[in-house]
């Protein structure tokens, strides 16, 4: 349970504090769901990463702290099975309560609009669709491959050897694990229950939370900050990602404050961990540990790398720190630079092949580190610093956009106590079926995609779709936005998408 001030808790309690309709609230399963296990009606648990606050212009008090319980169930479920009708899997979550530590539980009305994870969409509807395994990098090379070998005559052992050798199709079932992060959106105004405010106990149940920096210790780090550079650089020497998170602690509390919130730290690049990031892209998996491209501030690479990773390397919460020379009473400063990879991008000035498109919205993973280092009780100060001189609009080395505030957020570490109650341990789910029920999977999803996709026609269509794609030079997608319907959506339905997917 993160913490948080139980005199704010309380204010919110008494007080009429509401969050408004299209309100964030950003949760993390307890309980695992999937398209395989799970049936309609069964109960899942979430609890609430970052407190839901009211709008600033209101007060901007909390109405409902981090570590508060959602409750709610499984509406509906696609499961792909052995693949003889659908071809992708969905999932449906209905989250119907919420109760704050220690306080009862109340209504809740909110619609999912996405997932923490690499392979799954989340449809306007708020249904969680997976991305078609077919169409993994690996599943394409195959096809592509076999085309070409076709060209020649007696290759049947070929094709039979890249069939079994390269036609690697990823889990096409929908799994989220405990732990997996949801953004779910109001659909209603949510305000404090009032069988919660009945019972004043429940703020004194709530541990001391981080503070602000008073007004002393704003003076001793105010040279500090102002010193700090407010830009990276890539390799070439073009300006690259934004300064905005500064962590004051060793590099021991600094590894255990991550490490708590479920972060991994970086490979260091080298020829083996980028094939291994090549493999993963092919196979269409993650890679948590994947290498993070070089970048410079003062002209020294980062001490260190952390990233949150998913089910494809596509997409990741990443931090690259650096250690300062100054020091604030006897501990390190660390500066970073946090970003969110949302995709994949092309043949783009200054990098090379394959980069990662970031997110425009570059606070918001500012926010996510420490809302992440907070909720494991690893953070005694947490506070922000205007800077001036930062400008708000800005592009990094590979050509994304970038819009900031341009405030340094700036926590100070503990040593990690343990929450006061920890969860306890979820119950574990089957992912998909036995070993032989999953080879016939992969042949038969692999035949449908062949049926429908080895042929002239299709590739035609793939390769417009990618030319147009490329031509259209479209901004990062926004991870936390609401989807809406597209003229694409609208062509093939969600019953259409089951059973032959155009992506």
């Amino acid at each position: 349970m993160p913490p948080l001030y139980s005199l704010l808790f309380a204010v919110r309690m008494l007080g009429g504090s509401q969050a408004p309709d299209g309100s964030l609230l950003h949760v993390r399963l307890t309980t695992p769901v999937g398209s395989f296990a799970s049936r309609p009606g069964a109960r899942v648990e979430a609890m609430l990463i970052a407190p839901l606050n009211a709008p600033e212009a209101a007060g901007g008090a909390v109405v409902f702290p981090a570590g508060s319980k959602l409750e709610g169930e499984v509406k509906s479920v696609r499961r792909v099975g052995l693949g003889l009708i659908h071809e992708t899997a969905s999932l449906e979550l209905d989250f119907d309560s919420i109760a704050a530590p220690g306080g009862e539980a109340g209504p809740i009305s909110a619609r999912l609009i996405a997932v923490d994870n690499g392979r799954e969409e989340v449809t306007p509807s708020g249904e969680i669709h997976e991305v078609r395994t077919t169409a993994s990098v690996g599943n394409r090379a195959a096809h592509y491959i076999r085309d070409a070998l076709l060209l020649a005559t007696h290759a049947e052992p070929a094709i039979w050897a890249v069939n079994s050798l390269v036609l690697q199709v990823p889990e096409p079932e929908i799994f989220l694990p405990v732990g997996a992060e949801l953004t779910l959106a109001l659909t209603d105004p949510l305000g404090a229950n009032r069988a919660e405010e009945k019972d004043s106990r429940a703020a004194n149940v709530l541990p001391p939370g981080p503070r602000e920096f008073t007004r002393g210790e704003r003076m001793a780090l105010d040279p500090v900050i102002a010193g700090l550079p407010d830009r990276t650089e890539a390799s070439s020497g073009r300006p690259s990602d934004v300064v905005n998170v500064a962590i004051i602690g060793s590099r021991e509390e600094v590894a255990a404050a991550f490490l708590a919130a479920g972060w991994t730290e970086a490979r260091p690049v080298s020829i083996r961990s980028r094939l291994s990031s090549i493999v993963a892209v092919v196979e269409g998996r993650g890679s948590p540990d994947a290498p993070m491209t070089p970048l410079l501030l003062n002209d020294v690479p980062a001490d260190m790398s952390w990233q949150k990773g998913f089910n494809d390397t596509a997409k990741r919460h990443h931090i690259r720190l650096w250690e300062q020379a100054q020091m604030t009473d006897g501990r390190a400063l660390w500066t970073g630079a946090a970003t969110r990879d949302v995709d994949f991008a092309f043949l783009r000035p200054g990098g090379g092949l394959l980069t990662h498109e970031v997110a425009r919205l570059v606070d918001r993973e500012r926010d996510k580190v420490v809302d992440d280092l907070t909720f494991t009780n690893c953070v005694d100060i947490a506070d922000s610093w205007e800077r001036a001189d930062t400008p708000h609009l800005l592009t990094n080395a590979t050509g994304d956009e970038m819009e900031t505030d341009g405030r340094l957020a700036v926590v100070r570490l503990n040593r990690c106590q343990p929450p006061a109650d920890p969860p306890p341990l979820a119950q574990t789910l089957p992912v998909h079926g036995k070993r032989w029920q999953l080879i016939l999977r992969r042949q038969i999803l692999g035949f449908r995609s062949d049926f429908i996709r080895h042929n002239w026609y299709w590739r035609s269509y793939e390769g417009l779709r990618y030319l147009v794609v490329a031509l259209q030079h479209k901004p990062a997608p926004d991870p936390d936005a609401a989807p809406v319907e597209t003229r694409a959506s609208r062509l093939q339905p969600d019953w259409l998408t089951s059973i032959v997917s155009l992506r």
